[in-house]
């Protein structure tokens, strides 16, 4: 039964690890005008496996060159480790369109 529990939750979590850097990659190629908009324009869903995952996307911090930290978090209404925080993909964005780490 305990075994059960954990790799259902450790399953889901590889899954959301795995979606967070396929459409995080995806979303690197978005123009720096799209990840200037408000989180609230441009953040989404998409059923991936036969599960509804959101991506909340929101550039929080522009430096002094303009470049904007992108963060892309996701989450899904399936089960994984309680108070564990869900998989965040993380970038930075130049106006050029050039993407950093």
């Amino acid at each position: 039964m305990f075994r059960h529990y954990l790799s259902k939750r450790r399953n889901n979590l590889k899954f959301l690890r795995r979606v967070s850097g396929e459409i995080g990659k995806e979303i690197e190629a978005w123009t720096y005008e799209s990840l200037s908009q408000p989180a609230e324009e441009i953040s989404f869903s998409r059923q991936i496996d036969g599960i509804l995952v959101y991506f909340s996307i929101e550039a929080y911090e522009r430096n002094e060159s303009g470049d904007l930290h992108v963060c892309v978090d996701v989450e899904a209404l399936i089960p994984t480790f309680p108070y564990m925080k869900r998989p965040s993909y993380v970038f930075w964005k130049c106006r050029d369109g050039s993407v950093h780490y």
